[in-house]
């Protein structure tokens, strides 16, 4: 990475150069978890291990763009991760490798390409077959393995007996149930987001629980296509890396009194997110989870962290402490919320609406201003952990310069002053 890009980075930037290059970096790791994957299997003897071979001698024939885009799906690489991190740790009998039979599948049905190949179902799959990004196909509850065959660009999968046809969009057989998509384009910029939850019960480590309803399609559309058309418009650079970086996204449960929203380290290019309760929300989580993607990508290439010993901190945007590297995370998260708000109050009518984007930017620049401070006196930043919290310094630093109402800051303070108290007051000792 150049020093430019990785300055842009540091910022709270970077665009569409460095999701690219992010990105490709996602794809290297990948294709090593994979070659790890193969040799741990075969060191194992695991059962899986003839599905992996033939997988893996399928992907490499499928063409490059088909196979890029079956392995850079968010959950397969998040499987990856957390597969090769079970096989080398001896955990081979919680493991379940065969899923890359499915991806391999899912490339040269994409690519077209003819091939025959047994996939194992996951040892709880109750007959359900996920091919990642895809869609899920129903086959008897007894069925352990499946073929799969695709043929002068059909493809069918079969199992105990069961023929499923496998087909682009919806599917007059219910047994046939494909992945929804999201698409929305405003302004000549498209953000086109998979609604994807059944991959990710393959995951090691993740709460499997379904999360997601087709039911909510219609809101998520209303929410995401008010939310694109904010972003373009007024925060258009965000938009172009939102573009480019987000994939997938898992929609999860709300909790009582807000919205939820996360990415997962090792599923780049995904985000989690409860149903905002509007557009402008939505697009606030959006500029944020972008960031947290980004410095994943990026942490991946780069060591921004000495090893030490667990210290906690406090964080003006949780109510717990949290370690060196999640602290880290949080402060380049609200550099973008910041640079959210300040972009917003700008293109925002006086009033009411206007002091709140105004009082939501003084709030976030100054709690990331000192959070920054805190961080640059840490003795385990390494020197490339130490350029990018000078990045963030340098902005923060000229964004505290600017003129800001006087109610906005006094409210501002405020709120920063009671985030802290209920901090201390939960913290005090007892007894």
């Amino acid at each position: 990475m150049s020093t430019a890009v990785l300055d842009e980075l540091a910022a709270g930037r970077g665009g569409e150069r460095a999701v690219a290059q992010l990105r490709a970096a996602q794809h290297s790791k990948t294709l090593l978890l994979l070659r790890a994957m193969l040799l741990l299997v075969r060191e194992r003897a695991h059962p899986d291990r003839a599905a992996v071979e033939a997988a893996y001698q399928v992907l490499a024939e499928v063409p490059p763009p088909d196979r890029l885009a079956a392995l850079a799906h968010p959950p397969v690489a998040a499987w990856a991760f957390g597969t090769v991190s079970l096989l080398e740790a001896g955990n081979a009998s919680t493991a379940y490798p065969g899923l890359l039979a499915a991806v391999a599948v899912a490339a040269a049905v994409r690519a077209g390409t003819d091939t025959e190949l047994d996939v194992p179902l996951a040892r709880d799959a109750n007959g359900l077959l996920d091919l990642p990004g895809l869609g899920t196909a129903t086959l008897p509850a007894t069925a352990a393995q499946a073929r799969v065959q695709v043929t002068g660009g059909q493809a069918w999968v079969t199992a105990a007996g069961t023929r499923v046809a496998i087909v682009a969009g919806r599917s007059s057989d219910r047994r046939w149930r494909p992945l929804s998509r999201l698409d929305v384009t405003h302004d000549g910029l498209k953000l086109s987001l998979l609604l994807d939850t059944r991959t990710w019960r393959h995951v090691p480590g993740l709460d499997r629980r379904p999360c997601f309803s087709v039911g909510h399609t219609g809101a998520w559309r209303s929410r995401l296509d008010g939310a694109w058309r904010m972003l373009v418009e007024h925060h258009r650079p965000v938009a172009e890396e939102i573009s480019a970086l987000l994939r997938t996204l898992v929609p999860i449960a709300a909790p009582r009194t807000s919205t939820r929203s996360g990415t997962f380290h090792h599923a780049f290019g995904s985000v989690v997110m409860s149903l905002p309760p509007d557009a402008r929300s939505t697009a606030v989580a959006l500029a944020h989870e972008v960031q947290h993607a980004k410095l994943a990508g990026f942490t991946d290439m780069f060591a921004v962290l000495e090893r030490g010993p667990t210290e906690l901190f406090y964080a003006p945007w949780r109510p717990d402490p949290r370690p060196l590297d999640g602290l880290l995370h949080g402060v380049y998260a609200h550099l973008g919320v910041a640079g959210f708000w300040r972009r917003q109050e700008q293109v925002t009518e006086p009033g009411a609406a206007r002091h709140a984007a105004q009082v939501h930017f003084v709030r976030w620049t100054r709690a990331a201003a000192d959070t920054v401070a805190v961080l640059g006196i840490q003795p385990r930043l390494t020197p490339v952990g130490r350029r990018l919290v000078h990045g963030m310094a340098g902005v923060l630093d000229r964004w505290q310069a600017e003129p800001v109402d006087a109610r906005a800051a006094t409210e501002a303070d405020r709120l920063l002053a009671a985030h802290r108290a209920r901090w201390d007051r939960h913290r005090a000792p007892t007894g």
